[in-house]
């Protein structure tokens, strides 16, 4: 008898080069698994699995998995919700945040210029990636498979392009972000919500022709970095409602 997985969406070409893009997989069962390490066996990150049905029932990922069986792997829906348990998920998440991986670190300065929630730091290793998103119940993105397979991680991105700003719209569009942004709300630096500010208060620390041409600042709170609105402001404004290409 063989088993069958069945991979719906994109799912398939994030499979291991022998199987990649093969949407239907028969095999022998040679040992007893669970479907979850099945599936990351064939190198698809449980972080990319929506849903897994067999004979019409939907699965959890500690089912074991039967021989003979079929299994039809479902990719997480767009836009994904993630504030609603699901089977493969009962805890969600208590809000849209983010903590990115350095194969990916420039998207993490895209985030938060949306206004998104972003944790980010080269130094930090995939062990205190794995620890960070359990701890602080956040949503990792990045490009190393591997890292998406620890079993702290519960949310996570197989980021698929590799073009920055490219990133930050598949985020976007992921999770049904469009109308929910607040640019230029957070510090690019730490992250931290930036406050308002009176020009008189850091006038000694502007450049002449900022003096003479802005009106409007925020200082973060934590680094003290001052912010103008300025022609970058007005790119990534356009940028974001889909007006503008990178």
């Amino acid at each position: 008898m063989t088993t069958t997985l069945h991979f719906d969406g994109d799912l398939s070409g994030l499979l291991r080069r022998r199987w990649k893009d093969k949407r239907s997989i028969a095999f022998s069962l040679d040992r007893r698994t669970s479907i979850k390490d099945l599936l990351e066996s064939f190198g698809l990150p449980h972080t990319e699995v929506g849903a897994i049905e067999r004979e019409g029932q939907e699965l959890d990922f500690s089912h074991i998995v039967r021989e003979g069986s079929t299994y039809t792997i479902k990719p997480v829906p767009v836009p994904w919700d993630v504030s609603v348990p699901t089977l493969l998920r009962p805890e969600p998440l208590p809000c849209v945040s983010f903590i990115v991986d350095v194969n990916v670190g420039r998207l993490a300065r895209y985030l938060r210029a949306a206004g998104l929630d972003t944790l980010y730091d080269h130094q930090w290793s995939d062990r205190d990636l794995a620890q960070l998103v359990r701890q602080e119940r956040r949503m990792l993105l990045t490009r190393d498979m591997g890292l998406l397979m620890r079993k702290q991680v519960v949310f996570g991105r197989y980021i698929r392009s590799a073009v920055p700003v490219d990133q930050l719209r598949e985020v976007i569009e992921l999770l049904g972000l469009a109308g929910q942004l607040d640019p230029f709300s957070r510090c690019l630096e730490c992250n931290f919500r930036l406050q308002s500010v009176a020009k008189e208060e850091i006038l000694h620390r502007l450049e002449p022709l900022t003096r003479k041409y802005y009106t409007s600042f925020s200082r973060c709170a934590k680094c003290d970095k001052i912010y103008w609105p300025g022609s970058h402001t007005e790119k990534m404004r356009r940028l974001l409602a889909g007006q503008l290409e990178p």
